[in-house]
């Protein structure tokens, strides 16, 4: 056999039997959510409260769920812009159109100088 096949077998061996032990260990790494099954093992006293006070399900009580429900409510009580939801309009002011204008220019300069640049040039004979 050439050795660089050799060389090629043996990584992609190595490679494979890796990848196989680590498939085989079945623990699972919970990070911040807790043991499965239990998404208040993480939640605080202050958190739980919270929940509570913003009728949110003790068992779905996480930092995740409070955020999204703040948002919501922040969106319900806009009152200076509320049917636009709690973004900004995109086209907002002149300075946009300014924006606009200026960047149409310099495409349009440009297309215009390809445009008359190959209008002018001989075809090749």
């Amino acid at each position: 056999m050439n050795k660089p096949i050799v060389v090629a077998l043996s990584v992609l061996a190595v490679f494979f039997s890796a990848t196989a032990v680590s498939s085989l260990q079945v623990q699972v790494a919970h990070a911040q959510y807790g043991v499965s099954g239990s998404p208040v093992a993480g939640a605080s006293p202050a958190q739980l409260q919270e929940c509570q006070t913003l009728n949110i399900d003790k068992s779905m009580c996480t930092e995740n769920a409070i955020l999204a429900k703040r948002r919501i409510i922040a969106v319900q009580n806009n009152v200076n812009n509320p049917d636009k939801g709690s973004g900004t309009n995109y086209f907002q002011g002149n300075e946009t159109w300014v924006y606009i204008g200026i960047l149409a220019a310099i495409f349009g300069g440009v297309a215009a100088a390809f445009f008359f640049k190959g209008r002018g040039a001989t075809p090749p004979s």
